[in-house]
């Protein structure tokens, strides 16, 4: 892969144009463009996540945000500071939340990345996720591969 910088000055200072090239639409090409629309929404966005609890909203920085969990429509948002709950669809909160380092790690379970300190084989082939402020998620079979493949393992 070769990466080039032109200087174009009928761009303002705040745009970018990216341009790939290549000989063909491969799976790398495809890949490489999926991150950079990723990384596009990342600059976009205000990477904070609206919590509506009880009688409040409050925004999230999604740095803070170590995880995700839900059971039938009660969604619990473990953040660095503060644990949130809520309800929601775990899908709908993962929508926002996959362009920024967070995966899901089961039916019921997103994890942001970032917190991920290790992780350690559990029961029939799953593996449990210790993230920080002490935090223990399952990651379910189904899921590892994915994880795996989002470390680069």
């Amino acid at each position: 892969m070769k990466i080039d910088f032109h200087q174009d000055d009928n761009l303002s200072d705040d745009d970018i144009k990216i341009l790939v090239s290549a000989s063909k639409l491969s799976p790398k090409v495809m890949d490489l463009l999926k991150r950079l629309n990723k990384l596009n929404e990342e600059f976009n966005d205000n990477q904070m996540l609206p919590v509506a609890t009880n009688d409040r909203i409050i925004m999230v920085s999604f740095d803070d945000i170590i995880g995700v969990e839900v059971y039938g429509n009660k969604l619990t948002i473990y953040s660095a500071r503060e644990i949130y709950n809520t309800t929601g669809k775990l899908k709908d909160i993962l929508n926002k939340l996959s362009a920024y380092h967070f995966i899901q790690i089961s039916r019921s379970a997103i994890i942001n990345i970032d917190h991920l300190k290790s992780m350690e084989t559990a029961f029939s082939g799953s593996m449990t996720a210790f993230l920080t402020n002490d935090l223990k998620l399952n990651v379910s079979r189904k899921y590892l591969p994915e994880l795996k493949r989002s470390l680069k393992l």
